[in-house]
């Protein structure tokens, strides 16, 4: 297979860190003896320790971070590098401002996030007004058996419980950068009575709850989230910032976060560090993990899978991943 620019740029920009060695201390340790990021570097001095952005999952993640430079700088003073979450909450997502060059922090124009009390107020409201719709125009009976949620709730606790599923539903749409676009076409033509009251019951995402931002002039939290990372990530693009920037430990589970590792991969000193990537599985076994036919079974409950589709996603292949100087696994 050929090997576009893009892919052969970003060899010796991925590291691993092998299962049975500290993930934050290996890290720790490179940085300060110059092999991140990028191996067999020049070990920064204290001054330039604050040039290198280190992008971890978490804020927890950064705390710990923080003790694992401790640890290896011997417990003596020294400064750190600038250490922050991609995100943990709509509120953590704006610490990602500001990595590009000649771009000041806050300075990106986003809509604030819908608060989640706020969120589950207003979809609390809509399916109480659902449920009373339905009942008054339609047989009562139609609604009872199996298919009774389609009605909507009978208390506002029942109502309170359905915002609740409709939240998360949306959390995990949004998160996937999709929309509701496709959902006329998910069920058989068989079940095709029962799931229109589904979809219209689902007007309260797709519809109503959509007007209630644009009339307030807010994001969701999910979306919110996405437009940052990648407003980020372009940004990085457009204006690589003079020092190393470094992911560690992020999963690529959030399609947005696939877009910022690849920018931040791409820049002359970017570099990014995955967690025990197994290097040692056969190839037969490990492109089974996920096959580049899309009609062959992929195999998500493998350990591995998340590692297989970022890697795919990157464009980069297993070979290319190196283990992280000092980080190799004992005999």
């Amino acid at each position: 297979m050929r090997t576009s620019p893009e892919q052969a740029d970003r060899r010796g920009r991925v590291f691993t860190v092998p299962p049975g060695r500290p993930f934050l201390q290996a890290i720790a340790d490179a940085i300060l003896k110059g092999d991140l990021p990028a191996a067999g570097g020049t070990a920064p001095d204290p001054l330039s320790l604050p040039d290198i952005t280190l992008l971890l999952p978490t804020r927890r993640a950064t705390r710990a971070m923080q003790e694992a430079f401790l640890t290896a700088g011997g417990g003596r003073a020294m400064t750190l590098p600038r250490i922050r979450p991609i995100s943990e909450g709509e509120d953590d997502v704006t610490l990602l401002t500001g990595l590009a060059a000649g771009e000041a922090m806050g300075s990106l124009e986003l809509a604030p996030a819908v608060s989640e009390i706020e969120r589950r107020l207003v979809l609390t409201q809509l399916v109480m007004k659902w449920s009373e719709a339905m009942r008054a125009d339609a047989d009562p009976a139609a609604f009872l058996g199996p298919h009774a949620t389609a009605a909507g709730a009978d208390t506002p606790a029942q109502a309170a419980h359905l915002a609740a599923d409709l939240c998360r539903l949306m959390d995990m749409v949004e998160t996937e950068n999709v929309d509701f676009s496709g959902l006329a076409e998910l069920v058989p033509e068989e079940f095709s009575e029962h799931w229109q009251q589904t979809l219209q019951f689902l007007e309260i995402v797709t519809k109503y709850w959509p007007a209630h931002l644009e009339e307030k002039g807010l994001l969701s939290p999910a979306g919110r989230r996405n437009a940052a990372i990648l407003a980020e990530a372009k940004r990085l693009a457009e204006h690589p910032p003079n020092g190393p920037v470094i992911i560690a430990g992020v999963s690529g589970s959030i399609p947005a976060t696939v877009e910022l590792m690849r920018a931040v991969v791409d820049l002359p000193q970017g570099a990014l560090v995955l967690p025990a990537l197994d290097s040692h599985l056969d190839a037969e076994s490990w492109d089974e993990i996920l096959p580049a036919d899309g009609d062959a079974p992929s195999h998500p409950e493998h350990p591995q899978f998340g590692l297989k589709k970022l890697l795919d996603r990157l464009g980069v292949a297993r070979a290319d991943v190196h283990t992280l100087a000092g980080a190799a696994p004992e005999p």
